[in-house]
């Protein structure tokens, strides 16, 4: 697939629906509401994240082709799209624990998040949503590694990879249960996620032969291991009633609906599609508003639908503008960037001017005495 192909809008729908889950399952937490049966089987917000991780994975590696240019590309084009949304959030985040939660404020952590990986420096995200960015930068790397080796096209290589970080998931989840070790199971079943939606483009867009054998095989292998994972590494309530049984829903409803959705039941929906090109801004900002809304009204109390409007229609209206001001401003700075380094590399690679012929010919000796 080319770089710069036709936008696939049926993916802007999918990401809607994935974002709302999330911005909907964060405020309803709060809520008596998650006390429903209904959420001892499914967790919205997980379902969402599932989806946005398979998305991922079915866009990114075609995003990048083969040669250190286009990786330079794709590096500069992917920090301008998601770091200046994400510094924003960052100064929300800031404002929300100052002065809705009145914590103090660690200038360390804030440093360490402003980077988003902070995962790796032992401080807390300011907002719980981020750490999935960073297993996004972990799943960006491993692509332009795979595609620095001349791998990335490699079908059976992506296969094999999605099948050993599966297993390796499984293998960290008997470690945390059997010997308490904090194993990165999330990180590991969520890279195996992703590598499954480039595989599973392969087999219904590209049409690639073996994709749909492989892509047959990782979800049997899935339905197979996960629950083992569930059971091992997430049957404890971390304090909003979770169980395995929420895990194994939560992942098999978002693969369920990533492949329907991705194939028979597309959905085109102007509304979503819409939602979905500004779901980045409503991901990273409606925590902001959560809170927000949290200091001045009693969620826990009850379920109040006023609240619950307010805090839908603030994060979308400052979501819209962010997307607008920040985001696609990010998004043409980092294509203005690459273009001024591509010619610069053109330049550089430019021979410069042959010598003409007649000047390497001897001048005619002056035989004249």
């Amino acid at each position: 697939m080319k770089p710069h192909s036709k936008r696939l809008l049926h993916l802007d729908a999918i990401r809607a629906v994935a974002v709302l889950s999330v911005v909907v399952s964060h405020y309803i937490e709060r809520t008596p509401l998650h006390q429903w049966f209904i959420f001892d089987f499914l967790r919205p917000g997980q379902f969402g994240v599932v989806v946005f991780f398979m998305l991922s994975g079915f866009v990114i590696p075609f995003s990048l082709t083969r040669g250190h240019t286009s990786t330079r590309t794709f590096l500069v084009s992917r920090f301008f799209r998601l770091y200046p949304t994400y510094w924003l959030s960052i100064i929300l985040a800031c404002f929300a624990i100052g002065h809705f939660l009145g914590a103090d404020l660690n200038i360390k952590q804030i440093v360490a998040n402003a980077t988003m990986f902070q995962a790796l420096t032992g401080y807390h995200s300011l907002f719980g949503v981020y750490w999935t960015l960073f297993v996004e930068l972990v799943f960006y790397a491993l692509c332009v590694v795979l595609n620095w080796n001349g791998l990335l096209d490699n079908l059976k290589v992506r296969y094999l990879a999605a099948i050993t970080l599966l297993i390796a998931a499984l293998a960290g989840a008997l470690a945390r249960h059997y010997l308490s070790i904090a194993a990165p199971v999330g990180i590991l079943s969520s890279l195996s996620l992703m590598l499954f939606g480039g595989i599973w483009r392969c087999h219904i867009t590209d049409h690639k032969p073996k994709a749909k054998a492989y892509s047959l095989q990782w979800i049997i292998l899935f339905i197979l291991c996960f629950p083992l994972i569930a059971f091992l590494a997430y049957n404890a309530d971390q304090g909003l009633g979770e169980n395995a049984y929420t895990y194994i829903g939560s992942y098999f409803a978002a693969l369920l609906f990533f492949t329907s959705t991705t194939t028979f039941l597309k959905l085109k929906n102007k509304t979503l599609i819409f939602l979905g090109t500004i779901s980045y801004s409503l991901y990273l900002i409606h925590p902001f508003f959560l809170e927000w809304v949290t200091a001045w009204s009693l969620l826990t109390s009850t379920f109040n639908l006023a609240p619950f409007a307010i805090y839908l229609l603030a994060t979308l209206a400052c979501s819209t503008t962010c997307y607008f001001l920040i985001e696609k401003n990010g998004i043409r700075l980092g294509r203005r960037l690459n273009s001024v380094l591509d010619r610069t590399a053109l330049k550089s690679e430019t021979p410069p001017y042959a010598t003409p012929s007649s000047a390497l010919v001897p001048a005619p000796r002056d035989t004249q005495k």
